[in-house]
């Protein structure tokens, strides 16, 4: 290897000098430059199994430092940014005390930083906050993370950089199920198993024991793979023991309800299809859409808020309200892709709750991701410097989340309803005077409350189950009998719209939820297949939705057009009124028979009514006995029967 060449003029070759008064990004990109220009040290750093395509990506270079040489490696701090510069000494200044002695001089330090008074980092810490994983590796030094990550490992890899993890940095740790560590000193071994199983003491630690010196040879050497490394030569080492899957049972969607009435009382299918969606959110490509309609105060951000608590909360983000530009510079998600400079908003395996309808705009621009057009999907934002002039920023969203849109709004664009499951809470007598009850029970004695709710057994369960299926990284989910499922969705079916093909999507998606659910059962050869039991399970919760969502409307506003406007027409049809409409007035007398409130006539003439007009459900037109009243005049109507409602002409 001639990089001992390097201590010399290497054919007029100048590397950067690491001085003050330039910016560490500037030296980064010019010791990057250098190092890319020299093919000894490229061939160095290939020989250490690094590829070009990772020095170019973690901006490996060759600096010069006290009229040294060194391999420099940037470190970012949790916003992107280079930190500091990281310098390793090369071959040729590879002289320890007793090898300085033999040659003079001084000895060369192994490592040193840049600037020498920067507080160091956890290495990898800006990716890993920014990860959806419960896993992670902690490695010796940045050499054997940059090999670790060019080789496949799936989860975040962070070093201390050759020294000690800081306490606080562990804190950064304190959501992970399962740390994997790869480090080869026995005593700093032992001591960091102890702080983490006192520190973040729901975590599994795995100790891997390596056939060869470090990650680096492990790698280079091609002694195994990335999965090998876990599978082959990691053993548990202390902590919580690993989760027994043994123990999960076959789940239905009655066990899951059973489970969330613990705080959200009734809402059958809404909690459960909610908690099924947030689970599909551990998928490659299987996410889906929620959009919560009905008037306010009846729980569709409490029932979110409530769900998600059974889900890791670094996987859910919660928007009150937020502009398209708000969200594509969002720092808890924005990403900057190292090959191409671009900035990126990472949705991987994430839960998006707007718990306010958000800007309209921002659903607009979000129609490609909802529909899962691909996997990067574009986007340019206008920014504006200082001088006034407008610039465009490009970049790109990576991956599907699974999202739940909240409004009171019942007027939903089309393109929308058909992107989305469209939920709404239950507004009935008993699940209102359940909601008293429990919120008295929550506040009255608020401690021993949550002790009650977070000791549950079956809550911690349900909350364990979570956390093993979102550590499977499902790929894909099958469907055993596709001929089955086909039969259960198009029973009863009379004629099909260019929207069922979106139906089936969102019925199909509810069948593999309940296939993830259940995974180990539902293992074959690795893979994750739904069976018929799935498909009847799914069909639990979509019969209840199915005519809704046919409409395009919310529950609530169907409900509506079939407990009140519908009895109030029969009901002047049996009294003998020829009227072909009915009034508002009868609709809010109705309605406070049946509730004993009124209803807001605003909502009902701006929200309602146009929702069943645009659903074409009804029609308005004026009485023709007095000019200034409009008449709703029902256009679709339906026979109570034992299977459901069925609709007659």
């Amino acid at each position: 290897m001639k990089i001992n060449n390097l201590t010399k003029t290497n054919e007029g070759q100048k590397p950067t000098k690491m001085k003050s008064g330039v910016s560490l990004e500037t030296l980064v990109r010019k010791a990057h430059r250098d190092a890319r220009e020299s093919k000894d040290v490229r061939d160095y750093f290939n020989g250490r199994g690094i590829s070009n395509s990772s020095i170019d990506r973690f901006m490996l270079g060759l600096a010069k430092f006290d009229e040294h040489y060194r391999f420099s490696i940037p470190v970012f701090d949790r916003d992107g940014k280079v930190a500091y510069i990281k310098l390793l000494r090369t071959p040729a200044d590879d002289r320890s005390e007793v090898g300085a002695e033999m040659l003079g001089g001084e000895p060369i330090s192994k490592y040193m930083i840049y600037p020498i008074d920067a507080d160091p980092l956890l290495v990898g810490e800006d990716l890993l906050i920014k990860s959806t994983s419960s896993d992670v590796l902690i490695c010796d030094d940045e050499l054997d993370r940059i090999i670790a990550i060019q080789e496949g490992v799936k989860m975040p890899v962070v070093t201390g950089g050759g020294a000690e993890l800081r306490n606080e940095w562990i804190g950064s740790l304190k959501n992970m199920r399962n740390i994997y560590l790869c480090i080869n000193d026995d005593k700093i071994m032992e001591e960091l198993v102890q702080r983490l199983t006192k520190q973040v003491p729901m975590a599994s630690v795995y100790k891997i024991s390596l056939p060869c010196s470090s990650l680096t040879d492990y790698f280079a050497e091609e002694l195994g793979t990335a999965d090998e490394l876990l599978s082959k030569y990691a053993e548990f080492y202390g902590g919580t023991k690993p989760f027994n899957a043994s123990r999960f049972k076959e789940m239905t969607v009655e066990d899951i309800a059973d489970v969330l009435d613990l705080t959200i009382k009734y809402d059958f299918v809404s909690k459960v299809v909610t908690f099924l969606v947030m689970l599909l959110a551990y998928t490659e490509s299987d996410q889906q859409n929620v959009m919560f309609n009905a008037s306010s105060s009846t729980g569709k951000t409490y029932i979110c808020s409530e769900v998600s608590k059974y889900f890791p909360p670094q996987d859910v983000k919660v928007y009150g309200k937020t502009t398209p530009t708000a969200f594509y510079y969002s720092q808890s998600l924005q990403e900057t892709d190292r090959k191409t400079g671009q900035p990126f908003i990472n949705l991987e395996r994430r839960i998006l709750v707007f718990t306010e309808q958000p800007d309209t705009q921002l659903q607009e621009n979000l129609r490609a991701l909802l529909s899962h057009d691909n996997k990067r999907t574009p986007f340019a934002i206008t920014n504006k410097g200082k001088n006034g002039k407008n610039t465009a920023m490009e970049g790109y969203i990576l991956g599907f989340p699974s999202t739940f849109f909240c409004s009171a709004n019942m007027r939903i664009d089309e393109q929308e309803q058909t992107r989305c499951l469209i939920l709404s809470p239950e507004s009935t007598q008993e699940k209102v005077k359940a909601g008293v009850d429990t919120s008295i029970a929550r506040n009255s004695h608020k401690n021993a409350y949550n002790a009650l709710i977070e000791g549950n057994e079956e809550r911690k369960r349900l909350k364990e189950r979570v956390l093993h299926i979102k550590g499977l990284k499902v790929d894909t989910i099958d469907i055993d009998n596709s001929d089955y499922l086909k039969r259960k969705f198009m029973d009863g079916r009379k004629a099909l719209l260019p929207k069922t093909q979106r139906e089936i999507s969102h019925f199909i998606s509810l069948v593999k939820a309940m296939a993830l659910l259940n995974a180990p059962f539902r293992m074959i050869d690795g893979k994750i297949i739904a069976t018929n039991k799935d498909v009847d399970e799914a069909m639990k919760l979509w019969t209840p939705l199915n005519k809704s969502m046919a409409y395009g409307v919310s529950p609530q506003v169907f409900s509506f057009y079939i407990n009140i406007i519908l009895a109030v027409y029969r009901a002047n049809s049996r009294s003998g009124i020829q009227r072909k409409g009915i009034t508002y007035s009868e609709i809010c007398k109705e309605y406070y028979n049946q509730t004993g409130s009124y209803p807001n006539v605003e909502n009902l003439r701006k929200q309602y009514i146009p929702a069943l007009e645009t659903a074409a459900l009804v029609s308005c037109d004026k009485d023709e006995n007095d000019k200034r009243q409009k008449l709703i005049i029902p256009l679709v109507f339906f026979d109570d029967e034992e299977d459901g409602m069925e609709e007659t002409d």
